[in-house]
């Protein structure tokens, strides 16, 4: 039997809201303070029990800055949360022009939910949105699956911010997977956080020498991930816990699986038993090979690995890594940013940084986020298409 049929059922409608905000991420959550603030009567849904996304299921526990070498160049939600984070512990701001910063994930999921809370949207968590409702050629609201079932909720404005575009992918959206002549994404990585490291011996600024170490590891049979260097590391600081440098908790970014097409099921079980797996060769490596880890532990592993690409929705206008490294500026230009493009290689080996001239920004244009073909809804994050388009070689690529 390959297919069976289910039987047409009515599916209860819980709400309707003028924004409805799919994801609770770094891209979610502060899309839904911010609609709140304008007036707007907000749900945020998310599939985990609390908020933070990649910051905190996925562990990335660094945040880039917000400044481009001369001024800060981003204000609104995004300011007042780094700052509001800082202050509530566990996330210091070595630079607060930069506002750079390695945060504890848990600082990160209380001032998320605090805010949230606080501006007075709805949260709906532990839901799954499943499909989107449409009505007269526009997104009108979405279904959503949770432990009470199958329901819907109605809202003038859909804004996906799922990370691989499910909602407007589910509404019709057209949209790419990976690089355009085989359709090959970078790999996804389970990042780790580790307890007891000196870091009196070892900082963040040594992770990129560890490359003449993994390759012997390697050809002694020690080092089975496919990555000749690790990514990014930092010091954590737990709030409210003793600074100890020399028994400090430090974050790995540096497992990798490949081939991984983060829409479907037996892929991301795949990366997740074979990232889990990873672990255990990185924190043996390091304990035996890298001064200041001979006695670590492994405290932490993000809920899920962390996925650098899926769906990138085609918008009104696609961005390309041309105009970001030309820092390129736009009438309707909303977002401006001065972050690096990272693309990491397919075969997991190395990755590489393209960085704007310091003083400059680019700005990401509102069309960006507006399905092309589709109204109601807009995507923000991870999946909104850009290009590398008259950039030359994909580099990494």
């Amino acid at each position: 039997m390959d297919t069976l049929t289910e039987a047409a059922r009515e599916i209860p409608v819980i709400g309707a809201y003028d924004v409805i905000v799919c994801g609770g991420g770094p891209a979610g959550f502060v899309a839904a303070v911010a609609a709140r603030e304008a007036g707007a009567r907000t749900l945020l849904v998310e599939r985990y029990g609390f908020l933070g996304g990649t910051g905190t299921a996925g562990l990335m526990v660094e945040f880039g800055g917000i400044h481009d070498g001369e001024r800060v160049i981003v204000g609104g939600v995004t300011h007042a949360f780094l700052h509001r984070l800082a202050d509530f512990g566990g996330a210091p701001m070595p630079d607060a022009e930069s506002h750079r910063m390695v945060f504890d994930p848990e600082s990160m999921m209380t001032v998320c939910r605090e805010m949230v809370t606080e501006s007075g949207a709805d949260l709906l968590l532990h839901a799954l949105v499943v499909d989107a409702v449409r009505e007269d050629g526009r997104v009108a609201g979405v279904v959503v699956e949770s432990k009470s079932g199958r329901q819907a909720v109605l809202g003038k404005v859909v804004i996906d911010a799922t990370g691989d575009g499910d909602v407007a992918a589910r509404a019709g959206a057209a949209f790419h997977v990976g690089r355009p002549a085989d359709g090959k994404v970078q790999p996804v990585t389970l990042v780790v956080i580790l307890g007891n490291v000196d870091t009196t011996r070892f900082s963040r600024r040594d992770v990129s020498s560890l490359a003449e170490q993994i390759d012997r590891a390697r050809r002694e049979g020690e080092w089975t991930i496919p990555t000749e260097c690790l990514f990014s590391a930092g010091r954590v600081i737990k709030r409210g816990a003793p600074d100890r440098p020399r028994e400090a908790f430090f974050f790995i970014n540096g497992t990798n699986v490949l081939d991984v097409d983060a829409t479907n099921v037996r892929d991301l079980t795949r990366a997740e038993l074979e990232s889990r797996r990873q672990v255990e060769v990185l924190v043996r490596f390091l304990r035996k090979r890298v001064p200041g880890f001979e006695r670590c532990y492994l405290h932490r592993t993000g809920a899920q690995a962390g996925i650098r690409e899926s769906r990138r929705i085609r918008g009104e206008y696609t961005l390309t890594a041309g105009e970001v490294l030309a820092a390129a500026h736009f009438p309707d230009g909303v977002v401006p940013s001065h972050q690096t493009v990272d693309v990491h290689e397919v075969t997991g080996k190395r990755f590489e940084h393209r960085c704007l001239r310091p003083g400059t920004h680019y700005e990401i244009p509102y069309r960006c986020f507006l399905p092309r073909g589709l109204e109601g809804i807009l995507v923000s994050g991870r999946c909104i298409f850009w290009t590398t388009r008259r950039w030359g070689p994909c580099v990494g690529w």
